[in-house]
């Protein structure tokens, strides 16, 4: 398996798993906010690992450039869910 397939496919499963433990809380609660912590770490590192992979190569096709617009994008929206939810947590 080439590198690029294995970011590929930690950068899918992690897309596909990572909101799962949201599912069974009930918004507004403790328990919600930090399984969207966990969320948002998790989509945070598989997506820099991604990027970190991506940007170490020095020429990328079109398919890579998409791969890592998208996982900084991403990298973006988990860390912004985690840093959301933990001030939610210190607020309350």
């Amino acid at each position: 398996m080439s590198g690029r397939a294995r970011r590929v496919l930690v950068y899918t499963v992690a897309l596909l798993v990572a909101p799962l433990p949201v599912m069974p809380f009930v918004k507004g609660t403790r328990a919600y906010a930090v399984a969207i912590a966990v969320c948002g770490a998790v989509l945070a590192l598989s997506s820099f690992y991604v990027a970190r992979g991506e940007m170490k190569l020095e020429a990328r096709s079109l398919l890579g450039t998409k791969l890592l617009v998208a996982s900084l994008i991403t990298l973006l929206f988990g860390a912004a869910m985690f840093v959301g939810a933990i001030v939610y947590l210190n607020m309350t």
